[in-house]
């Protein structure tokens, strides 16, 4: 059976899309500015940096969630965490600074990865429709995640999606690590009921940041080029702040909207950063124009779907 996900009052809603809105912001034109601006997170091997920036961003985020008394995490809630990072390890052999680079394993190109990740809604609704997860996906968003996928495939080349024969096993990897994606978040979000969303993005960040040096120990790379602590402190403290502003706005949209609307997080994302290119550059081609234009409709479309719309009786069919 698939259990509806209550609908929020109407206060409520304006609030979820309010942060819906932020977290694509942060995700998408301030992470990509901090990333060009701030090199930091290369003064180290590997993704050092990286590391460096969620230990500190999990430690702000869980203080500051013991300050507000929210409520820490169980034994179960600690496992729901480590689910959700359980499809980032099976990435990790097709990373190349996790030493997972295995020569007969040709990695796909970048488009490869990127719109699988958007199709999220479609692994949604597969999941749903196998009812290996009990959530309803209206068929509505399962269409503005094709129409989402369209819009982007306008705007990269057809080279940075093309796949080779070599390719094969590497984006069955990248395939099932998405869909296990979408699995941990429906598996994820009823365990975590009642945890408070500083506590659950602190402690995920700290686990995050505990795998990533494990990784790096185990693939063998070298001691830290020591570095000058002032001229990293703004870099850093800026990317501190984005990383718990990323992931505590994540975590309280998991618990809080629907799957099916939270599975177009990575479209909002590179939505908001084109409307932020477009805002700075101006308008740029008629592809971007276009792919812009269906990106803020499927999201618009999905944000308002909802299983009860499409029932029988709404639709008028019931006498038929």
């Amino acid at each position: 059976m698939m259990n509806a996900e209550p609908v929020a009052g109407k206060q409520k809603t304006v609030s979820v899309i309010a942060a819906f809105i932020m977290l694509a912001v942060v995700t998408g034109p301030i992470r990509s500015f901090t990333y060009r601006t701030y090199g930091f997170t290369w003064v180290w091997p590997a993704s050092g940096g990286g590391i460096v920036t969620a230990m500190l961003a999990g430690f702000v985020l869980v203080l500051v969630g013991l300050a507000r008394r929210e409520q820490m995490l169980a034994g179960k809630q600690w496992l729901a965490l480590i689910v959700l990072l359980l499809p980032q390890c099976l990435a990790l052999v097709l990373n190349r600074w996790s030493g997972g680079s295995i020569r007969w394993l040709h990695d796909t190109p970048w488009g490869v990865a990127f719109l699988l990740g958007v199709a999220a809604p479609l692994w949604l609704g597969l999941l749903s429709a196998l009812e290996l997860i009990p959530v309803g996906v209206p068929r509505l968003v399962v269409g503005a995640g094709i129409a989402g996928v369209g819009a982007i495939s306008l705007t990269i080349p057809t080279s940075a999606y093309r796949v080779e024969s070599n390719h094969i096993t590497a984006l069955a990897v990248h395939l099932l690590a998405n869909i296990l994606i979408v699995f941990t978040w429906a598996y994820a979000r009823s365990r975590l009921a009642g945890a408070g969303s500083l506590a659950a993005a602190g402690s995920f960040l700290l686990l995050s940041a505990l795998r990533d040096a494990g990784s790096g120990l185990l693939s063998g790379h070298g001691p830290w080029t020591p570095v000058e602590w002032r001229v990293i402190a703004a870099p850093l403290l800026v990317e501190v702040l984005a990383s718990a502003c990323l992931w505590w706005l994540w975590f309280w949209l998991l618990e809080r909207m629907t799957l099916a609307a939270f599975s177009m997080g990575s479209l909002a994302a590179w939505t908001a950063s084109t409307l932020a290119g477009t805002v700075i550059f101006g308008f740029m081609n008629w592809r971007i124009d276009v792919a812009l234009i269906i990106s803020v409709a499927a999201i618009v479309v999905a944000l308002q779907a909802r299983i009860a719309d499409e029932q029988p009786v709404a639709l008028g069919l019931r006498d038929w």
